[in-house]
This record gives C-alpha cells, structure tokens and sequence, in this order.
C-alpha cells in the first residue's frame, strides 16, 4: 500500500521489546522514515518512543551491518576489526563451541541472552534455547527485571502455571501495584484506560504519582520496604497476615 506521497505503507509490529505493538512502518525509496502506531491492531492503540525511533536505529552510522573480527589482541587500547562474511562468522562461532564442549564438556558453555522486555530478542530467544538444547548446557544467563521475574517465576512456583492475561474486559476493580503501564507497557495500559472508562475502579499502590485517575492510592510503600499490606478488619486478611509471619521474614505492614 502506497500514499499519495509515493511512500509505502506496511502494517506490522514493533519487534524492540515483547509488547509487539502493531505499528504502521513507512518506507520511502527504500528507506524506512517513520514508524507510526495503527490504531486497526489490536495493540496498536499507542507506540512509545522506542518504537518511533526505530528508523533512528536501522539507519544509524554506527549500526553493525556485517559480523566483524577482532585481529588485535584482548585489552588493545586501540582494537582493530577486521570484516568476514556471515559464513565465516557461523563456522567460526560453530567450531569454538564444539571445541569447547569437546575439551570441558557441554556444560562449560554458558549462553547469555538479553531481555526481552527492553530489546528486539523477543523473536530469537527461542532459536536461541534450541540451540543451547541441541549443544547440550543447562547454563544460561539471562537478563531480567525485578518485575518481571516475579511475573515469570513466583507465578508459577505458587499455582504451577504460568500466569494468565488479566480479564480486564471483565473485571469491576485492577490494582497496579508498582506498575507503571503507561510508561512501560503501551498495550495494557490501554487495556486499563478502557476497563476505567467503562466504570472499572482502579488501584495504584505507588510511591511516586506514577498514574493518573485512580479512585484510591496507597502511597505507604517506600523504597526498601518489604512486605505486603493488609487490613487487619478482613478476616481473610488476618489469616493471611499469620500465615505470611509464620512462614516468611517478611514485615507486615497494616
């Protein structure tokens, strides 16, 4: 699809973090210009920052276009690169790791992968852990925030599943509880915006005024505290509240 302006139009996503924003992308002589949200996608609605910049990115002078290798010395104040091809670069890499793993054993490779949330590795990172299955390794070191490790492990250490996309289409009342959607994810944030309009009551236990419009806020929390806040008038609560004092350290704050 073509505008009057002889661009073209190519409806996608935004792939710099796990949101996946659909995006309209506008290419103009083969050069991307401009990445715009598309408001007919489903998580569409909005695009930070990041995603706009994307032609910033693609089109930088110092963007890496090509695999390069180093022929001086570690720790050269002054190291120089030397260009090889895509094929050279695999069979090297290739050849190192089965080198490795033949002389130490598979588990002395260890594979580090960035996150998913602040970069474009959401559509690799798969590829990647097949690859570290097929050499055989346990060993990965993965970037994650605090948030989201929370989201991805303590939810399913407690249920045994991972957690589900929250109902908000449904639900009479959301909690944010340190969470900033607005800010860091566009497309549920959006979510939250349409469940409150549609009369939802919405919840921040923040800190900081991190989001507008809520019919309660609990600003009691401070960096460093930890533990949960309860109502000692619930019932529910109280029992809670022994339950977590009997089996964690954690101060409960009332």
């Amino acid at each position: 699809m073509s505008d009057s302006d002889g661009a073209q139009i190519i409806p996608g996503y935004c792939a710099l973090c796990y949101a996946a924003c659909g995006c309209i992308s506008v290419v103009k002589e083969g050069r991307l210009i401009a990445v715009e949200p598309d408001p007919l996608h489903p998580t569409g609605k909005a695009l930070c920052a990041k995603g706009r910049a994307a032609p910033e990115l693609v089109h930088h002078d110092d963007r890496l276009l090509c695999p390069l290798r180093r022929v001086s010395p570690k720790g050269d104040p002054k190291p120089r690169w030397q260009q090889i091809s895509w094929g050279e670069a695999l069979e090297t890499t290739a050849k190192a790791l089965k080198r490795l793993a033949g002389e130490n054993g598979s588990e002395a490779v260890v594979f580090s992968i960035t996150t998913t949330a602040g970069t474009s590795m959401n559509d690799g990172y798969r590829w990647v852990e097949r690859l570290r299955n097929a050499i055989g390794t346990p060993n990965v070191v993965a970037s994650i925030e605090l948030c989201n490790f929370t989201k991805e492990f303590v939810f399913t250490h407690t249920f045994g599943v991972a957690m589900p996309v929250a109902d908000l289409e449904n639900t009479g009342s959301i909690v944010l509880w340190g969470h900033n959607p607005s800010s860091t994810w566009l497309p549920f944030g959006t979510r939250v915006a349409a469940a409150k309009a549609r009369g939802a009551k919405l919840v921040v236990v923040d800190p900081r005024r991190a989001v507008h419009g809520a019919v309660n806020r609990l600003g009691g929390p401070r960096p460093g505290d930890h533990g949960p806040w309860l109502n000692p008038a619930n019932p529910l609560e109280r029992w809670a509240r022994a339950m977590i004092e009997r089996l964690t350290s954690c101060r409960v704050h009332v």
